[in-house]
């Protein structure tokens, strides 16, 4: 049997894209607003894990007043929004024709600005904090003591938006990252991020839980 280039380039990205990442990232986040009380549901911390742009986790703390401890898994094309308090959840397949999971830090404050600042803002996504700000050409400077930590800052400004990264350690890692705009501001701090080996299990749809069929529209 006769095969082209083509043909034997197309079977290798597809072999290629068959195989499961070595390892993923795993973060663990809280927010600090003035518009978010530090005793609400909004502040608590929560667990993100990702490995590329195909696996997206992001666990949520329980919500007793209202009944809700939110899960969302995407394995593109799959994606389950659970409820592990009720055990019932939901599961969609992306229609494509691209498959990408998104993480984007600031996407309630984005849904807000003009449209240009806005596709700027969504682009900082958790996971992807270092090459965001390093392919923005942010500059490295010294950021002082955040949290007992000496700080790098890295800025990049978007029309009246202000973004900010503050780096410690090695291998360099996210301590916080900052939006402000005018006297409005918010701030995602992490107390954990690194890599760690890939782990199958957290993408797949959970055991015991009555999942809904829903079609895109």
């Amino acid at each position: 049997m006769k095969i082209t280039l083509l043909g034997f380039c197309l079977l290798c990205s597809a072999i290629v894209a068959q195989q499961p990442p070595k390892t993923m990232a795993k973060l663990v986040v809280q927010l600090q607003s003035p518009d978010v009380p530090a005793d609400s549901f909004a502040a608590k911390s929560k667990v993100m894990y990702r490995a590329g742009s195909q696996y997206c986790r992001t666990e949520e703390q329980p919500d007793p007043s209202q009944g809700i401890h939110g899960l969302m898994i995407i394995n593109e094309p799959d994606a389950w929004m659970i409820n592990l308090f009720t055990k019932t959840g939901k599961h969609m397949v992306d229609p494509g024709p691209t498959f990408n999971c998104r993480m984007p830090i600031f996407a309630d404050i984005a849904a807000n600005l003009p449209e240009e600042e806005r596709k700027q803002i969504l682009g900082l996504e958790f996971g992807w904090e270092n090459v965001f700000f390093k392919a923005g050409g942010a500059a490295p400077h010294p950021g002082g003591v955040q949290q007992g930590q000496q700080t790098t800052a890295y800025i990049l400004n978007f029309g009246e938006s202000k973004l900010a990264m503050f780096t410690y350690g090695t291998p360099e890692r996210p301590l916080s990252v900052t939006w402000v705009r005018g006297e409005k501001y918010e701030i995602f701090w992490y107390s954990g991020y690194g890599q760690m080996d890939f782990d199958r299990k957290l993408f797949e749809k959970p055991d015991n839980v009555k999942i809904e069929e829903v079609k895109p529209k």
